[in-house]
């Protein structure tokens, strides 16, 4: 029933056809590196920012990355995947105004906290907690291209009263970004592990996950948006977020304050450079 409400008001876009090549190819037991190489260097642009999340510390680890079919062989087909995805978000962004450019500061916050989160905790892959970070909320965005007058009301109600966005897109349009969320990474044929981060990443209690990693996935990534807001990355101003469970990474709290200076630090640096 929620569904067909938000098919109804929202439009849920397509991947850009660049992407949607390279996912169908890499589907293909058979593709080649030379093929993908090919398609994804049609589209400078595109292929110009798939190489610099290629060369972030969080994915070349040191190492240098300056062809796409290098990027494939040392970076994996199945990371590959989650890399096109996270390259093509830029495209979906119909307009580019202050909110915009919050959310993808936000987006770039979230995905750093969450890679440097997974690196000191060894409970997931780092590669994928980033790209998890960057897509997390892929819904704001689609809500703000879908329907820009009402997400104006909401983005202000946001602002002005210090609500959780989750709770104003609940009140004021029935469903949430999460929600919408979930629709487009089923729609994309997203890694599941990234579809249930996008759809829970604000979940209190969780459905019964084939993979108990799922869970911990949204932990990760719920604890660096929870950092990111503490911080103000993307935002107005700093958003107290008292409540970080840090007993579900088994980290302690002092631990958890160095990794705060690290992950400040990282995207101060990263700001710049990772995703123009």
């Amino acid at each position: 029933m929620l569904e067909k409400i938000i098919l109804e008001t929202v439009d849920i876009p397509s991947l850009p056809a660049v992407a949607m090549k390279v996912l169908q190819l890499m589907n293909n037991d058979y593709s080649f590196i030379n093929e993908l190489e090919k398609i994804i260097s049609s589209d400078q642009s595109f292929s110009t920012r798939l190489l610099r999340i290629a060369n972030s510390p969080y994915y070349g680890r040191g190492r240098s990355i300056d062809t796409i079919s290098t990027a494939i062989i040392l970076i994996g087909f199945n990371t590959m995947k989650n890399l096109v995805v996270a390259a093509s978000l830029k495209d979906i962004h119909r307009k580019f105004g202050l909110f915009e450019q919050r959310l993808w500061e936000h987006s770039l916050g979230v995905s750093i906290a969450a890679s440097i989160i997974a690196m000191e905790t060894k409970l997931v892959q780092s590669e994928e907690a980033l790209v998890a970070g960057l897509i997390h909320d892929v819904g704001k965005t689609v809500l703000n291209n879908s329907l820009p007058e009402q997400y104006s009301v909401v983005i202000e109600k946001v602002y002005e009263e210090g609500l959780p966005f989750i709770e104003v897109e609940d009140e004021m349009l029935g469903f949430n970004h999460c929600n919408v969320g979930g629709l487009i990474a089923r729609k994309w044929k997203l890694p599941k592990n990234l579809e249930i981060v996008i759809e829970y990443h604000h979940a209190e209690t969780f459905p019964t996950f084939e993979d108990s990693n799922f869970e911990t996935f949204c932990e990760i990534i719920r604890i660096a948006d929870a950092v990111c807001l503490n911080m103000g990355i993307g935002l107005r101003r700093p958003v107290d977020v008292s409540k970080i469970e840090l007993e579900h990474l088994g980290m302690s709290e002092e631990k958890f304050n160095e990794l705060q200076e690290k992950i400040k630090k990282a995207y101060t640096e990263q700001k710049a450079q990772l995703l123009e």
